[in-house]
């Protein structure tokens, strides 16, 4: 058997608008109803939960649950450095997450374009590693998740190269979601293969031939191939299934709980 721990992301519900915003107890019922082990969240997704680390930790114990990371995101970039806003920001996360045990991080981008884009890459990667170096002292470990929006600066796999090469892996780890190697057009497998040894938190998220988002295990990611490459690879990490499909948007709480009957079904039953 192997040491997966399988968790949920909240981007389903967060696609809703704020319809859900600070829900916490809800999406823990969801999560835990689905079979899952954990939540991944932001800190403005959890509303008054983000703020008060007792209050999140009741919710967690009630439903069985862990926090298995806080996402951190920003427009890093413009500046080799962080800012003292960006370095606030940073912080307060921190203090959030540690109070929990196995403290983790999910890094994240937001851009408006992709100008200057080489610069903007290599500034955006020393900010992360500024913050991966914080987050180290204080015992929290890192992931970075790009994404593969239009406008993101981590799309294709020269942006790839850029990204991992300037990574520093003793800081920042590196979170691959599948769905979006798949969407910039990348093979999936390969990236896994190329970039295991980084591997330090992952995504399973599901997409069709013609980049349309899927419920998992309805789409062209083959969820039992990567989890065999995991398990021979020893990875022992978190396991996040997350979902952006237009049946999860008009029903975050549905597509949860399939995504939780795929992983009993489908997933599990091969040892995984």
């Amino acid at each position: 058997m192997s040491n997966f721990k399988y968790g949920c992301e909240s981007y389903s519900w967060v696609m809703s608008g704020d319809k859900y915003l600070g829900n916490i107890p809800h999406l823990c019922k969801v999560i835990s109803q689905a079979g899952l082990a954990g939540i991944e969240t932001s800190m403005r997704m959890a509303g008054e939960y983000g703020t008060d680390p007792g209050m999140m930790a009741e919710v967690l114990k009630e439903y069985d649950l862990a926090l298995v990371a806080s996402s951190l995101g920003g427009g890093f970039g413009e500046s080799p450095r962080l800012s003292e806003e960006e370095k606030e920001a940073a912080g307060k996360t921190f203090d959030f997450i540690s109070h929990f045990p196995e403290p983790r991080l999910s890094l994240s981008h937001y851009s408006r374009d992709r100008d200057n884009l080489l610069e903007r890459q290599r500034n955006a990667m020393a900010c992360y590693n500024e913050i991966g170096r914080m987050a180290t002292e204080r015992g929290i470990a890192c992931a970075l998740h790009p994404s593969s929006y239009p406008t993101s600066i981590f799309i294709t796999d020269s942006d790839y190269r850029v990204m991992l090469d300037q990574m520093d892996p003793e800081v920042v780890k590196y979170c691959p979601d599948t769905g979006h190697i798949a969407n910039g057009d990348m093979d999936v497998y390969e990236i896994f293969t190329t970039y295991m040894s980084i591997i330090g938190h992952v995504h399973m998220k599901d997409i069709t031939e013609d980049k349309k988002w899927a419920p998992n295990g309805e789409g062209s990611i083959d969820f039992p191939r990567l989890m065999k490459m995991l398990d021979e690879a020893n990875y022992e990490g978190w396991i996040v299934f997350e979902e952006e499909s237009d049946a999860a948007r008009e029903d975050p709480d549905a597509a949860t709980l399939k995504n939780g009957r795929y992983l009993a079904e489908t997933i599990l039953p091969l040892g995984y």
